[in-house]
């Protein structure tokens, strides 16, 4: 009996911290579809080499598929909310990459920076929180960082490249460098 409530106690606490940081993000944490996914990661060379933000990493499925792909490359997974965050670490454990690092950060506060070192940021975040971090991404990335946005715009920003996809829930992919 203990073990059911047990049970019962983390399943509630589980879908109630995500429900709540769906409401401080303003959205829920969507893995990109395999279709994205596979678009995105040909947008970056073969031989790419050099630091990777995924921002809003979620579950982790941009970023094990980013490490495991670009060995040579150190991948930084960003994401604010404790229950993905929590799946990747576990995920982790049985998918160990030496070049990945997770991070639990909130990227809007005014203390975090971007690392000068970046070369490229994939990222599914909503163009709301995009243009929050905008200032952000100008300051502290090199002109002519590669970023690449899954669905979602960068508002006040032309895109190099818009890719559209045969994909309902993912249809578009935007790719911009820093001015």
């Amino acid at each position: 009996m203990l073990l059911e409530y047990s049970f019962l106690a983390f399943v509630v606490i589980t879908c109630s911290l995500s429900l709540i940081y769906c409401a401080v993000t303003g959205i829920s944490p969507v893995p990109s579809s395999r279709n994205s996914k596979k678009h995105m990661f040909n947008l970056l060379p073969a031989d790419f080499a050099g630091e990777v933000c995924d921002l809003g990493a979620g579950w982790g499925s941009l970023a094990f598929p980013l490490a495991r792909k670009f060995p040579q490359s150190t991948v930084y997974a960003y994401e604010i909310s404790p229950v993905p965050w929590l799946a990747m670490q576990l995920r982790r454990l049985f998918q160990f990459r030496r070049n990945l690092t997770i991070e639990r950060v909130n990227m809007l506060k005014k203390s975090f920076s971007f690392r000068a070192e970046t070369k490229a940021v994939v990222c599914y975040l909503h163009s709301e929180a995009l243009e929050k971090l905008r200032p952000k991404l100008e300051r502290d990335l090199a002109s002519g960082t590669l970023i690449i946005s899954n669905v979602f715009d960068i508002p006040g920003w032309q895109p190099e490249a818009v890719h559209e996809i045969e994909d309902a829930f993912c249809p578009q992919i935007y790719v911009y460098r820093v001015p």
